[in-house]
């Protein structure tokens, strides 16, 4: 649909999914955090992500040789290449991209018994408690994201609006901090989202200092960023007071 504000957008059971007036706020950050924290990504697994942004922006990184997308829908692939063409922007036609339609869960179950293992895992998914995808974000499957990383390996997890999934915010937290030590957060802006938007990142250690961040992105010659830089990576790590309130 047209809308106003945020121009085209898809919905998902009646829930606002993306728009591509902002969408990069969400995306940018989600692949591009853990993408430059990682010194050489080569093969990751976007969970969910059948607008093809996640897709999109990870092949913006020249070491990457594949691109899982595990949507269970298919349909949401084809409405979106049709009607919001610049989100995928042809990502599902890369050859690097590997579209594999079917629960997550399963996906990852039969790549992990093949023995593939990723670099990068990207929860591009709705809400925690949704139906469709409670069981992608329990203590078992994401045991099994752990168990499917190579060296190095980072899973990047969105937690949702702490201002308005509270109650959600704090359990996935607790969940995923009792399961992994040194877990750590990012609070981005994302207006069709309501606003403050928590991702968090298990595994790839610290941060890399801000000029090796720049090193980079420089390096893998990126620069159409709208949203991340590495100053924005720094920021997003520094959280309000009532945000570590509701987590403690």
């Amino acid at each position: 649909m047209n809308t106003p504000a945020f121009g085209r957008l898809y919905t998902l059971d009646g829930a606002a999914m993306a728009c591509d007036r902002e969408e990069f706020v969400i995306h940018e950050c989600l692949v591009h955090m853990a993408a430059l924290m990682h010194p050489s990504p080569a093969r990751a697994l976007v969970l969910g992500g059948g607008d093809g942004a996640s897709a999109r922006e990870l092949l913006k990184h020249p070491g990457m040789r594949q691109v899982v997308v595990a949507e269970l829908d298919p349909a949401v692939v084809r409405a979106v290449c049709r009607h919001i063409p610049a989100l995928p922007h042809g990502s599902f036609d890369d050859p690097r991209v590997d579209l594999r339609i079917g629960d997550a869960a399963l996906t990852l179950g039969s790549a992990h018994q093949a023995g593939e293992r990723f670099d990068l895992i990207l929860f591009d998914l709705t809400e925690p408690d949704d139906p469709a995808c409670a069981h992608l974000h329990g203590e078992e499957f994401l045991k099994l994201c752990a168990a499917s990383l190579a060296p190095h390996g980072i899973i990047q997890v969105q937690l949702g609006s702490p201002a308005f999934q509270s109650g959600k915010v704090r359990t996935l937290h607790a969940r995923l901090a009792g399961l992994f030590p040194g877990l750590q957060l990012a609070l981005l802006h994302a207006p069709l989202y309501g606003g403050p938007w928590l991702i968090a990142s298990i595994g790839g250690g610290d941060d890399p200092a801000e000029a090796s961040l720049m090193a980079r992105l420089a390096e893998r010659q990126i620069r159409d960023l709208r949203y991340y830089n590495p100053a924005v990576h720094a920021a997003s790590r520094a959280l309000p007071t009532y945000i570590h309130d509701l987590l403690a």
